[in-house]
């Protein structure tokens, strides 16, 4: 049996709530999580287990609720948070704050 890594981004806290649901799935996987992340977990799974089988596992509930995202590879969840904006103001919405 080969793995595979799904990475999962998601709201602070989702973590434990998706082990919960994945203990209670029949997919055979192993935890991981991404050092320094909070909001970043990675899950092994049997290569033979589609996203689509591991997103039912945690449920849509779930997956809504911590505006949960996967993905295949680290790379490509840093090409998301590289994609998301930042929380800063520009100089011209600081100007109009000041006033």
């Amino acid at each position: 049996m080969g793995w595979v890594t799904i990475y999962i981004h998601g709201k602070s806290g989702c973590g434990p709530e998706i082990l919960r649901h994945m203990e209670q799935s029949d997919i055979i996987f192993m935890p991981g999580t991404v050092e320094g992340e909070e909001n970043i977990g990675l899950y092994w799974v049997d290569e033979k287990t589609s996203v689509r089988d591991f997103k039912k596992a945690i449920g849509s509930k779930t997956v809504f609720k911590y505006r949960l995202r996967f993905f295949p590879s680290l790379e490509k969840l840093n090409e998301f948070q590289d994609e998301k904006p930042n929380d800063l103001l520009t100089p011209q919405e600081e100007a109009m704050i000041a006033r």
